[in-house]
């Protein structure tokens, strides 16, 4: 069939509306009809379904009489047996054949006894023992009851035919059954239903019984009795209705796939549910037929409607059809001189004149807007697809210096003239809008100059592209902004690449703009710039961020921490980011700045100030740094596992593992010039190279001074950071000079820029923040104006390096609004690509949190992590300064050692976690027994000290130290539910202000003395040195 040419067939306006009247007509017809109908087979289906389970429950009923006249009949049979008193199965059996006329009513009539035995039988006298149905249930359950009961469905063991059975006990003078009479009805000849059987609901409808545990009692298909068509739930009404107990009428599809009106109704005398099925075929035919005749009349009205319609449409019309040749006729100019000038006096003439006016405002457009293409910067035409000129703006013919009439019907382009023009021409007139930039024509003295063409393909009703407009703009001064603006934001570059942050910017839509260099290296080089942020990050990460970069761009700034990418190899690290809305000038959000920070370190040393010495190694184990501890002499006393790793040692002691042996020759030499600053109490901070997996790598190293409580240095810690990714991570890429200056003022950092004359040409908004100056007011000064002679002259060796060409970093104290920060500078060198140093970038972070943390890791050393009390190191450092302060004030001193009785039984025999339980307890009540200003520590094992200062006299030392006894071996220790009786010894060496000075070790060992006179006397007690 040639569906083209019927798509091309034209229909005028009155066929088309004599159609849409008929189709009118005919849908609402059809529509009422339908309605009617409807309605109508609603009433008559209630109707058949209200007689149908009347029907059916008439049956039932006739049923239920039949079961009951049947139990009667054997109950009357059973009461005759009883009064006979029959004393052996021959004369029971002659008489049961004696009542014959009971096969009207059963199958079979048969005698069981109490064991199931069948004795005598209406069909003929068996074999004793041959048949036994004492396993069946509904035997066992006359039996039970001593009553009559209605069987399941079976097969007869014998014959093998579907049976049910009604049984009759017969009891003895005691009460007990001595015989079951049972009567048997063959379910195959349909003996349930009898004549009822032949009842019928329309042609084909029929009557069956199921029971509720879904098997077919009675079926006109006399294969499915006994059996179960299919599972509940199988779509089967006559088997799912049952199992259900439902009763009443319903819609359903039998075995055969044919839709009926079912009605269910319970058989009263057992689980037996009777049901009928009228095909609803033979049911609605009357309605079926009505509504045929009535479509057949809806059609025929249409069709008489739509003739009609046509009619008086197309006489109504004629004054349309004139009006539409006259439209047509309207760009005839020579059919305009003869067009008459009156019109109609009616709606048609209306439109004729509203459409002549229009035509008369489009002459006057097209002029409007011939002045407009005349007047416009550019160069402005229009080309046909041969490449003809068809329309040229006044630009474009002084440009040319041509007329439009000359330039009218030429060709707009000189095929193999320029390659580029002669592609793009290709593409546009291949339906793709094009723009492409191009230098001038040196044949007409443009060759400075830059142009940019726009290409716009000129399509018809088809759609098919039948020229093309052509748009071409002078942009050779915004050729020179960019230029100018790209060297800016070079500069502005280097102070993102080289801040200690990843930073990026998306737009509004979620697309990278600008990612700084440590944002590309981390995502290894990857083209990022106009992808979304789903793209590049994966949607898994993406979910974590979606929500703080949304509130960004409702213009809240966010600051989170989260963990990083497992992805991207940093799912260990955390990081904290700040998300700051891009706000124009008019304060609406153009998209969001991200900065992230890595606070791994920071957030591991806070994990480690929450924790005990156990925890403190794992936090050190796992944080991504190299770890340790020397003494003064340089010996290793602590490394984690990365240290371990990377010095090839096992986890063993570190005995005889020095700084050398641990970090190599190599490292050794580049660390020797700082470790006297370090052992001066100075934390130090610098750069080494090593060798990594065959390459050079680089890291950072923290000399991190441990001083006790004093200030002597007793050691230092060194911690090591791998920056070989930061030191490769060079990568430049273009971004606006606003969005870097929102980047810089929003980082928490100083940033300056100084040139060679060492005046500031650039300082960001923290110097507002922390200083309370403004930035602007400092532009042109020199670095003494601003930071002051004194500032000046303590870091002008360090600038004049940097200026050299060189990277200078130090750390430095900083005087702001909020107070003193400690801050880590950093002099960056901008130099050219002639290799001239042009100034240098200032960095100032704030390391103000990194530096409490370090001080809070050094006291952690000092306490013992099972009491919470001064652990050994911590007293050794306190007691020279407590004999030292007795000198000065001429007071006296006790050193009590003290120790758990017995404590090395409570272990072996109760555990170490009991063990650990009572020295927690005893620390407790240790401490509540001594006075505020006197020092406990636990010296070792269960062994502690007490340092009591300012004493007066002999008796206050005993007076604490009786105390302690009573506290200690007072109450029971209440540990994990039960009562341990503890006590405890001590050795009192108590020191006179009037003596010499004593030495610690001279004191520990009076007071470990006087410990074992009072073992020896006896535990639970004290005793002194002298």
């Amino acid at each position: 069939m040639n569906t083209s040419g019927l798509r091309n067939i034209r229909l005028n306006l009155n066929t088309r509306l004599g159609i849409g009247v008929a189709a009118v007509v005919l849908a609402a017809t059809a529509a009422i009809g339908t309605v009617a109908l409807q309605l109508v087979k609603a009433s008559m289906k209630a109707s058949i379904e209200s007689e149908e389970f009347a029907r059916l429950s008439a049956v039932a009923n006739t049923v239920d009489q039949k079961f009951i006249s049947r139990r009667t009949l054997l109950e009357t049979f059973a009461t005759s047996v009883e009064s006979n008193d029959f004393q052996d199965t021959q004369a029971l059996q002659a008489f049961l054949e004696k009542h014959q006329p009971l096969h009207k009513a059963f199958s079979n009539v048969a005698f069981f006894t109490a064991d199931g035995d069948l004795i005598a039988s209406l069909n003929g006298a068996q074999q004793p023992g041959r048949v036994n149905i004492k396993d069946r249930p509904y035997f066992q359950k006359t039996l039970a009851s001593k009553a009559s009961v209605i069987s399941e469905p079976y097969l007869n063991r014998l014959t093998g035919l579907a049976q049910i059975a009604i049984t009759e006990p017969v009891l003895d003078p005691a009460g007990n059954v001595k015989y079951v009479i049972s009567g048997a009805l063959n379910l195959k000849d349909r003996n349930v239903l009898g004549e009822l059987a032949d009842v019928k609901f329309g042609e084909t409808g029929y009557l069956f019984i199921t029971s509720t545990d879904g098997v077919v009692i009675d079926h006109p298909r006399t294969e499915l009795i006994t059996n179960q068509p299919g599972p509940k739930g199988a779509g089967n009404p006559e088997i799912d209705r049952p199992i259900e107990g439902y009763e009443g009428a319903a819609d359903g599809v039998n075995h055969a796939g044919v839709h009926g009106l079912y009605a269910f109704k319970r058989i009263q005398q057992t689980n037996w549910v009777i049901g009928s099925m009228y095909p609803s075929a033979e049911a609605f035919a009357p309605i079926d037929a009505l509504e045929r005749a009535a479509w057949v009349g809806a059609l025929v009205l249409a069709v008489i409607a739509g003739a009609v319609a046509l009619t008086v449409v197309s006489w109504q019309l004629r004054p349309l059809r004139y009006l539409h040749r006259h439209m047509l006729d309207v760009d005839n100019a020579a059919l305009e001189r003869t067009m008459p000038r009156t019109y109609p006096n009616n709606e048609i003439g209306d439109i004729a004149r509203t459409f002549d006016e229009l035509m008369r405002q489009r002459k006057t457009s097209e002029k409007f807007l011939r002045d407009i293409t005349d007047n416009l910067p550019a160069l402005v035409s229009h080309v046909d697809a041969q490449g003809r000129y068809t329309f040229v703006n006044a630009p474009l013919c002084r440009k040319l210096d041509r007329g439009a009439a000359q330039l009218i019907g030429r060709t707009a382009q000189v095929i193999g003239e320029n390659e580029a023009v002669d592609a793009a021409v290709q593409r546009v007139l291949a339906g793709e809008a094009v723009s492409f930039e191009s230098p001038g024509d040196a044949r007409l003295g443009e060759q400075d100059r830059f142009f940019q063409t726009e290409l716009i393909p000129d399509r018809d009703q088809a759609g098919l592209v039948r020229g093309y407009y052509a748009m071409t703009f002078d942009v050779t001064e915004r050729k020179r902004i960019e230029v100018s603006l790209a060297h800016s934001e070079a500069q502005v570059r280097i102070i993102a690449d080289n801040i200690p942050a990843l930073v990026s910017h998306v737009d509004s839509s979620l697309r990278y703009t600008f990612v700084n260099a440590k944002v590309k290296a981390l995502h290894k080089d990857r083209a990022m710039i106009g992808r979304s942020m789903p793209e590049v990050r994966g949607v898994e990460d993406f979910a974590v961020v979606e929500d703080s970069y949304r509130r960004a761009l409702g213009g809240e700034t966010v600051v989170i921490e989260k963990a990083g990418d497992p992805a991207l190899g940093i799912g260990h690290r955390t990081f904290k980011a700040h998300y700051i809305p891009d706000q124009d000038a008019n304060g609406v959000v153009q998209g969001v700045f991200a900065m992230t920070f890595d606070i791994t370190d920071e957030v591991n040393i806070r994990k480690a100030l929450t924790e005990q010495q156990k925890r403190l190694r794992d936090v050190t184990d796992n944080i991504p740094a190299l770890v340790g501890y020397f003494d003064n002499d340089e010996n290793c006393l602590f490394a984690n596992v990365r240290a371990r790793r990377m010095a090839g040692l096992d986890d063993g002691p570190l005995t005889g593992v020095d700084l050398r042996m641990a970090v190599g020759d190599t490292v050794y030499r580049q660390q020797q010039p700082y470790l006297p600053m370090v052992r001066e109490g100075k934390a130090v901070r610098f750069p080494v190279r090593a060798p990594l997996h065959g390459k050079t790598g680089y890291f950072q190293v923290n000399l991190i001074p441990d001083k006790d409580l004093e200030g002597k240095v007793l050691g230092f810690y060194l911690m090591t950071f791998n920056i070989t990714a930061l030191k490769k991570a060079e990568v430049r890429q273009a971004e606006s000079e606003m969005r870097l200056r929102t980047i810089t003022d929003n980082l928490p950092a100083l940033i300056t820029y100084i040139d060679r004359e060492e005046k500031i040409t650039f300082a960001n908004a923290t110097y507002r923040e922390w200083l309370g100056v403004e930035p602007s007011k400092i532009l042109g000064h020199h670095i003494s104006d601003v930071a002051g002679p004194e500032l000046y002259l303590s870091r002008r060796h360090m600038i004049q390096r940097a200026l050299a060409g060189e990277r200078v970093e130090f750390e430095a104290q900083t005087l702001t609004q909020d107070g003193e920060r400690t801050t880590r500078v950093s002099y960056v060198p901008d130099t050219g690509a002639d290799g001239v140093t042009r100034g240098i970038f200032s960095l100032s972070l704030d390391i103000s949190a990194l530096k409490a943390v370090e001080r809070k890791l050094s006291d952690l050393a000092r306490v013992d992590t099972l009491t919470g009390l001064a652990n050994r190191l911590a007293f050794n450092e306190f007691l020279p300064g407590a004999i030292a302060r007795t000198q000065r004030t001429q007071s006296a001193l006790a050193v009590l050692f003290l120790d758990i009785d017995r404590f090395k039984t409570i272990n072996d025999t109760l555990g170490h976690a009991t063990g650990d339980a009572v020295l927690v307890e005893y620390a407790r009540r240790l401490l509540a027994s001594v006075r505020a200003t006197d020092t406990v520590a636990r010296f070792a094992g269960d062994e502690f000290v007490v340092v009591l200062e300012n004493l007066q006299a002999k008796e206050a030392a005993a007076a604490i130290a009786r105390k302690i006894v009573d506290q200690i071996g007072g109450a029971p220790f209440e540990l994990d539910g039960q009562r341990l009786r503890v006590t405890t010894s001590i050795g009192v060496a108590f020191h006179p202000a009037s003596e010499a000075p004593a030495t610690p070790s001279e004191l520990l060992a009076r007071a470990d003395t006087a410990l074992y006179r009072a073992k020896f006397a006896g535990r639970n007690t004290y005793g002194f040195s002298d």
